[in-house]
């Protein structure tokens, strides 16, 4: 799942808000100290599954067999890097419009 920084949040809070442990929701998102968010960031909150918890993408009883799982991890995996590419474009593009503005 995928959550845009809003005013006001830190990562404790949006970690309490989801039920996801701090660390991994700080290791999920690859961030590093000072540990820094901003608004309109797209952060990926892990999701606890049955077998693997903090992990999307293994199935449990109940849960589509292992190909249908297999794909639906692998897919999960695509969302997470192409949100962590579009947040990176949204940064670059901001840095670039600031360098403009000092020209």
């Amino acid at each position: 799942m995928n959550y845009t920084v809003q005013r006001g949040d830190t990562l404790a809070t949006i970690a309490q808000r989801f039920g996801v442990p701090l660390q991994d929701l700080i290791r999920a998102n690859q961030i590093s100290p000072p540990f820094v968010i901003y608004i309109g960031q797209t952060l990926y909150i892990p999701t606890t599954m049955p077998g693997r918890p903090g992990m999307p993408g293994r199935p449990g009883p109940g849960m589509p067999s292992r190909p249908q799982g297999d794909l639906n991890s692998r897919v999960s995996d695509l969302e997470f890097r192409v949100d962590r590419l579009e947040t990176q474009v949204r940064d670059l593009r901001s840095r670039v419009t600031n360098l403009e503005r000092r020209r």
